[in-house]
């Protein structure tokens, strides 16, 4: 008897409902399990509890103390091994700050431009 692979375990981090309502939907929709959260003290808590999380996509700009950026920076600094996708709608900016600490993908972003980033990532 074959057992079906497990879902991939991705952390959504999102202030906008809206972008986080439908990104969980399409990573659901092409199988992965999806938790969120909406800023980046909320993800270092879920990500403390979860530890099966593999990625983290992580918008820059939201509310609290840190950015997604500074998220990626302290789980790097932390030698938490989570893939990680920063997604952007200031392109150049973001990248620049970003370096190569994590995979840029720039807003908007569609279906498949997502599906790849998150797909890409797993890969690394």
């Amino acid at each position: 008897m074959t057992h079906a692979p497990a879902k991939r375990p991705v952390l959504i981090v999102e202030d906008d409902r809206d972008v986080r309502d439908i990104t969980r939907y399409v990573l659901e929709s092409a199988d992965y399990a999806v938790m969120t959260a909406t800023n980046a003290d909320e993800a270092l808590a879920v990500l403390s509890g979860h530890p099966e999380i593999a990625l983290v996509l992580t918008d820059v700009n939201m509310p609290g103390a840190m950015d997604g950026i500074d998220l990626v920076r302290e789980l790097r600094r932390s030698g938490n091994p989570v893939r990680c996708v920063v997604v952007s709608g200031d392109a150049m900016h973001a990248a620049e700050r970003l370096g190569d600490l994590a995979q840029f993908l720039a807003k908007p972003y569609d279906r498949r431009s997502l599906l790849t980033a998150v797909g890409d990532a797993f890969h690394q």
